[in-house]
Formats: structure tokens, sequence, C-alpha cells
């Protein structure tokens, strides 16, 4: 091996001019390749980033679906109605002339008579934003005695 070397060595004799050239080459394409090096490492520094990004905007996507899955799970399990609920919520809506006639005679608030001894909120109707305030004042303070006697006059009811 070291003969080929050496027989190499004498075959080309370098002059200062080229061997300066040469060196100037190898410098410029370790400089070129050490430069290409970086920008691609910057690059799968910027993809792996992204990629990051993506995966945790993805992740929190999918957990805000989760939770909003849950909440309307929730929703249904514990304020659906019974059937029994149900019906009364229809006939509510129903526009039926004979039910708004047996609905008027059960709920003649008119002919319900306060005594003087009542220390509860005196509502006078159509109510006003005064009496409603009086009565969320009174649920406040938990004086919902008048509800009570209330149901007891209501003609059907016991």
């Amino acid at each position: 091996m070291q003969c080929k070397i050496i027989f190499l060595k004498k075959k080309h004799v370098y002059t200062d001019s080229t061997h300066h050239f040469t060196v100037h080459s190898i410098r410029a394409a370790v400089l070129i390749q050490r430069w290409y090096r970086r920008y691609v490492a910057r690059l799968e520094i910027r993809r792996r980033c992204t990629w990051n990004i993506f995966q945790s905007i993805e992740y929190a996507g999918q957990q805000d679906q989760i939770k909003l899955y849950n909440f309307f799970v929730f929703l249904m399990q514990h304020f659906t109605p019974a059937s029994s609920e149900r019906n009364l919520i229809s006939h509510i809506f129903h526009d039926d002339p004979r039910h708004g006639a047996q609905l008027e005679t059960f709920h003649c608030y008119e002919s319900i008579e306060v005594s003087n001894s009542y220390t509860g909120p005196r509502l006078t109707f159509p109510l006003t934003f005064c009496g409603v305030s009086k009565l969320v004042e009174t649920f406040k303070h938990r004086q919902v005695g008048a509800l009570a006697q209330t149901v007891k006059h209501i003609p059907g009811r016991k």
C-alpha cells in the first residue's frame, strides 16, 4: 500500500496554485455540507414541532367532544321527563278548547281567600316585576307556605 502512495506522490507534482485551489474547494464543500445538514435538521425540527402542535390540538378537540357528549348524556339521563310528565307537557301545549275551560275551573285563583295572619308576599295578577321580585325573595328565605295553602284550596286536589 505504501508503494502505491509513493508512486502517486511521485507521479503527481503539486504546485502551490493547484494545492491552494484544492484546499479551498474541499473547505467550500465541507461548508456547504455543514450548512445543508443544519438546514435539513431545522426542517426536521420544524416538522416534528408542527406535528406535536397538530396532535395536541386534535387531542384537545377530542377531549372537548367527549366532554360535550358526556354533558348531553347527563342531560338525557337526568332531565328526560317520565311518561306522566310527558303527558302533562303535551297537554299544556295542546290547543283543546275543552281542556282550556277545564284548566280555568281548576286554576281560579280569584276564589282563594287569604287570611289576615298570612305574612308572605301578596301578589296581584297579572304579575308585575315588583311581585316577581317579592316572590323570589320569599323563595330565598324559604317562606313558601303560601304554595302549600294554595294547593289545598285548588278544587280536585287533596
